[in-house]
This record gives structure tokens, C-alpha cells and sequence, in this order.
């Protein structure tokens, strides 16, 4: 028998972190079940429990945290929670925007376009259903917010958390979507490289990048122990223990950064 090492629980109040500020605002999607698209096993769990880093460790008050879930997290509803609700959130660089989403991801057939799929979508008609990553960085951007971190637990490989196939045909997909035109203040940390499967995590229920990222931001990533985590201390804790768990699975999995490796994300007591 194979001994499962028994992963600890996630705990949003390990550390004391920044008191909560009103120049932080957070959207946090979530979405486990799709109305016509394969599972994603705990996104939805993920999303609940990353609200509460939003607000425990990384100082977001709940009035500025828009969650939206499974359903809630249909295309009109994203689509104003981009359009709509974070205008009324930002101050021109004053605001610290953090975004998270779990859930499908996928490609465009040319492998342009990297596309969130909301709960509604339909993977076939990803232009007119999905909300394509770019689409969020310019709304971002144009917002003017002092700086974003985003955080997607999603993959563009057309195969959910679970193996299954996203696509009706299983077409080859060619990604060369690159990450050059990233805008300069925003960090991004992705759950996967662009052609392999984000994996989830049965023993935790949850995905392994959220369940790391989250482990992470606890303060297991402060390798130097100095009470600030940087995005080069998250994503190598992240890379080193995302990418064994896979490989226990028989998977590859390596969760990406673009952005500063040198730039504190968090500071705790």
C-alpha cells in the first residue's frame, strides 16, 4: 500500500499579515461545475478559500472582494464584474487589484488567444462565450490601478483537472499565445505551462497550485524567514512542491511567474 502523506490543512489564519486597506480590491472566480463542459474538481472550494487570504493575508475588506461561484459565475456576471464593478473599485494609482480564477481554461484553434471559460461558456464558440486573459489585462490596465497580482489556476491544454477532454473533437492544440505584452505592474502566477494539465488534489480537495499557493502564502514560501514572501520565493516554493505532487500522479507540472521574482507580495508579524 502506498502511504499518502497526510497533507496539512489550509489555514488563511496562520500568519498575522498588513491590517486591511481600503486600496485593495479583489474578483475571485471559482468554478467547479460547468453546464456544459467536464468538472473542474474544487475550483469552486479553491475560490472560497482563497477569499479568505484576500481578506486575512492579504488585507482586502470585504466590501471591496467580489466573489462570484459555479453559477454566479456565468459569462454576464463576469463580464460585469470586469466591466462594471471594478471601475467603481479602482482609484487611479492608489488601488492594489488581485485577481484570482480557478476553472477551465483554453485556447483559441490558431493558439492565439488564451481564454477563461465562465460557467456557461461553450468551448466551441470561445470568441462569443469566453473572456479571453487579454481582454482582462487591457480593462486592468486602462483602470490605472498602482499594481495587479494575478493568480490562475486554470490550464489552456483543452483537458480538465480530471483528464477529460474540454473539446468536442480532440484537435491537437498548438498554443503559442506568449506572455511578452504583459503590462509592466502586473504579476501573474499560473497554475501550469501552457501546454500542461492543471491537476487537482484529491487528498486536499483542491487544486495542487491553489493548495501550494495557499500553503505558500501562509509563510511556508518565506525561505529567508524575514516575514515577507516575494514572487520569486512563492513561485519556486510553489514549483518544487506543484511539480512532485504531479509527478506522483504521473503528470508534469511546473506553475509559471511573469513579473518581478523580487517584488515583496506579502509582509506579515
Amino acid at each position: 500500500n502506498i502511504v499518502v502523506q497526510k497533507l496539512e490543512k489550509l489555514n488563511p489564519y496562520k500568519i498575522k499579515t498588513n491590517i486591511l486597506s481600503s486600496n485593495k480590491v479583489a474578483l475571485i472566480i471559482g468554478i467547479e461545475n460547468y453546464s456544459s463542459n467536464p468538472k473542474a474538481s474544487f475550483a469552486n472550494l479553491d475560490a472560497k478559500y482563497f477569499y479568505e487570504y484576500a481578506k486575512n493575508i492579504f488585507g482586502v475588506k470585504n466590501e471591496n472582494i467580489k466573489m462570484l461561484i459555479d453559477e454566479d459565475a456565468n459569462l454576464v456576471s463576469s463580464l460585469g464584474a470586469l466591466n462594471k464593478w471594478l471601475p467603481s473599485k479602482i482609484k487611479k494609482n492608489q488601488t492594489e487589484l488581485i485577481i484570482y480564477f480557478a476553472g477551465h481554461g483554453l485556447a483559441s484553434p490558431n493558439g492565439k488567444e488564451l481564454y477563461l471559460l465562465p460557467q456557461d461558456g461553450d468551448s466551441d464558440l470561445l470568441e462569443r462565450t469566453a473572456i479571453s486573459r487579454n481582454e482582462i489585462f487591457e480593462l486592468a490596465t486602462k483602470l490605472k490601478p498602482k499594481k495587479v497580482t494575478v493568480f490562475f489556476d486554470t490550464c489552456y491544454s483543452g483537458v480538465s483537472r480530471d483528464e477529460e477532454q474540454l473539446m468536442a473533437d480532440a484537435r491537437p492544440l498548438k498554443i503559442v499565445a506568449n506572455d511578452q505584452d504583459t503590462p509592466e505592474n502586473f504579476t501573474i502566477f499560473s497554475a501550469s505551462q501552457l501546454d500542461q494539465i492543471s491537476s487537482g488534489l484529491k487528498e486536499a480537495k483542491h487544486g495542487i497550485f491553489s493548495y501550494y499557493l495557499m500553503k505558500g502564502l501562509e509563510g511556508m514560501a518565506d525561505s529567508n524567514q524575514d516575514k515577507k514572501i516575494t514572487n520569486g520565493e512563492l513561485i519556486s516554493y510553489m514549483d518544487e512542491n506543484v511539480s512532485q505532487k504531479a509527478a506522483e500522479l504521473g503528470r508534469k507540472q511546473n506553475p509559471s511567474l511573469i513579473g518581478d521574482p523580487d517584488k515583496v507580495l506579502i509582509s506579515y508579524k
